[in-house]
């Protein structure tokens, strides 16, 4: 099962009933069925009621993009409360994952869990400014 369901793996100019919506998408029926109560609409005039691949889509698209919540200069994104928080002090961990990122690691100031971010190699030095930074060796892919 997918965790979060691709709403490419839809055809938006197809209608989909409730388990071919699901196997689509790599999902159970009765988290179609949840969606539909949370606002996925339906063709309710005839049995299977069917779901336009449009619609659905959309309903995808717009959840994903609700979901995410851009962090703010401060901020690294805590694992533990699955939020933007400070990390402890400023202090943060600059590991190289890529020619072109990197990753900030600290500690949440709020349970102490691992924060991160991953930023541009080129944005080090903005975030210097903010963050007390100790450059680490890292793996390169």
């Amino acid at each position: 099962m997918a965790k979060r369901p691709n709403p490419r793996a839809i055809k938006a100019a197809r209608t989909y009933t409730v388990e071919e919506a699901a196997i689509a998408l790599g999902v159970s029926i009765g988290t179609i069925r949840s969606w539909v109560k949370s606002g996925l609409p339906l063709m309710k005039s005839q049995r299977p009621f069917l779901i336009l691949g449009g619609a659905l889509r959309g309903f995808l698209e717009g959840r994903a993009k609700a979901a995410k919540a851009p962090l703010q200069a401060d901020q690294l994104y805590c694992l533990s409360c699955k939020a933007g928080r400070t990390p402890m002090g400023l202090m943060v961990d600059c590991i190289p994952q890529t020619p072109k990122t990197a990753r900030l690691l600290g500690l949440c100031e709020v349970c102490g869990g691992t924060c991160n971010r991953i930023i541009s190699q080129t944005k080090i030095d903005q975030f210097s400014r903010i963050f007390e930074i100790a450059i680490k060796e890292g793996r390169q892919a």
